[in-house]
């Protein structure tokens, strides 16, 4: 018999003197021998001392008896000890599961502290860099304006002097036309040689300070197309955009100023020449014609 079945057989319920089902009284005085053959086995099977002989007044079956009663005494005290040491040990648990859980409030509560936080600085990092964008943004506009305008000044000069050389010219011809008339122009094909120069020189530079003033002016609109969009949405190819095309219109109008310091400077050497062989022409003519006017009147006084 194993020692679960001893056991059991022990816990079945036995027909007593105090009812059927009794568990509180195992044994009595009228079933020590059949309590004896069932407490046997069980005994063996759970290593007590035994068999135990209740009928026998021997010392070695009393003394047998003792020590059965004592290892159960000693079984029952390591028992006690041991469910006190468990249940030590469990209000430890539960007290270290109390602080566990308070610390992991105390953290989740620092947690969303410095989530809130973290959040308050990234939107106003995102303030103060969507600002900062901004400024940029609207000192590239008056930048793009003032070029704008600058370069409506250009222009505005590049027509008058226009207008200037026109006049030049229209004097020109007329100086030409008077020295054809009269006869006394001399170096007339030179002359028209070098104002014809003068002329085409300045007409290919006007023609190219207009394909530069087209091209700014289509650079300018893309511009103005991109300040259209979406600052949020296209903040930082705009960025990018911007930079790129800064450094494009600062580096076309270093060459637009150069190009038009040397145009002006040759146009401006080319029309001193010009106006001053012009200058001395007409002091050629005013000369002649008062040397006829003399002739003429010593003629009319002979």
């Amino acid at each position: 018999m194993s020692a679960t079945d001893a056991f059991e057989t022990i816990r079945s319920p036995v027909q007593t003197g105090f009812g059927i089902g009794d568990y509180a009284a195992f044994a009595d005085a009228t079933n020590l021998d059949h309590c004896a053959k069932c407490l046997n086995p069980s005994l063996v099977a759970f290593g007590f001392p035994a068999p135990l002989d209740l009928f026998v007044g021997d010392p070695v079956s009393i003394a047998r008896t003792c020590n059965c009663i004592y290892s159960l005494l000693q079984q029952r005290q390591c028992d006690i000890e041991f469910r006190e040491s468990s249940n030590e040990q469990r209000q430890r648990l539960l007290s270290d599961i109390s602080r566990q859980e308070a610390k992991v409030e105390r953290l989740e509560g620092q947690l969303a502290a410095k989530d809130l936080e973290l959040e308050a600085k990234a939107k106003a990092g995102f303030k103060a860099q969507i600002k900062k964008l901004q400024q940029e943004r609207d000192e590239f506009q008056r930048m793009v304006i003032g070029n704008q305008e600058r370069l409506n000044q250009v222009l505005m000069e590049k027509k008058k002097e226009s207008r200037s050389g026109m006049e030049i010219m229209n004097l020109l011809q007329v100086a030409l036309k008077e020295g054809r008339q009269r006869g006394t122009w001399n170096g007339k094909k030179a002359n028209s040689d070098f104002y014809k120069i003068i002329a085409d020189a300045y007409e290919l530079k006007k023609q190219e300070l207009m394909a530069e003033n087209s091209d700014l002016q289509v650079l300018l609109r893309s511009m103005q197309d991109v300040f259209d969009l979406s600052f949020h949405m296209a903040r930082d190819p705009i960025e990018e955009n911007l930079r790129a095309k800064m450094a494009s219109i600062k580096e076309r109008m270093v060459q637009l100023q150069d190009a038009q310091k040397g145009a002006e400077v040759t146009l401006h050497l080319k029309l001193v020449k010009g106006s001053l062989s012009l200058k001395l022409n007409l002091l050629k003519l005013g000369a002649s014609f008062r040397s006829r006017r003399l002739s003429g009147h010593v003629d009319g006084d002979r």
